[in-house]
């Protein structure tokens, strides 16, 4: 029989990391910019307006294990959901490779390289190269419904780069 692809091998040697023994974040709303959490909305999911897991060291994350740390280049890799009407105020970024996934909902995101903003249903990847300096916020615009994205960080080789955007939206029939 052939020996199995590169990337076959790779899946085998991949290992499950359990829901369970990730940071779990819940920020007071305050701190980016969204009044207090809402008590009574029926369209939260949750009881805080953000619920973040974090593989490695991240925010008030600051593990023992070096393990934790970061993985090569993988700084982040976090699992996000916020809720409605409620998002990341503008805040900083620099020499660092951005890349968000769209689970559910629609993401906005608004920078410093453009006056435009974009909202990104599910199933669509927006990446942004922090660079030399980026100011950006992301948002949940919708009322009714909350979002979830897959974030991931690397760190450039090289530092100082011009920032830059893009995003590939997903097709409204779906991948």
């Amino acid at each position: 029989a052939p020996a199995p692809a590169p990337a076959a091998a790779a899946m085998r040697s991949l290992t499950k990391i359990p829901a369970s023994s990730l940071f779990v974040s819940e920020p007071n709303p305050m701190y980016f910019g969204n009044p207090g959490n809402e008590k009574q909305n029926p369209a939260w999911t949750r009881a805080n307006w953000l619920q973040s897991r974090f593989h490695f060291a991240f925010a008030e994350y600051h593990p023992s294990d070096p393990a934790k740390l970061r993985l090569g280049p993988l700084r982040v890799l976090n699992d996000d959901l916020v809720q409605p009407s409620r998002g990341f105020g503008t805040h900083p970024h620099r020499d660092m490779e951005i890349c968000t996934y769209v689970v559910s909902g629609s993401l906005t995101h608004r920078d410093s390289t453009t006056s435009a903003s974009e909202t990104l249903p599910a199933g669509s990847l927006q990446f942004m190269s922090a660079g030399s300096g980026v100011q950006h916020s992301e948002r949940n615009n919708d009322p009714s419904a909350a979002l979830r994205f897959i974030q991931i960080w690397l760190v450039p080789r090289s530092r100082g780069a011009p920032p830059r955007y893009g995003s590939v939206r997903a097709p409204a029939a779906g991948w």
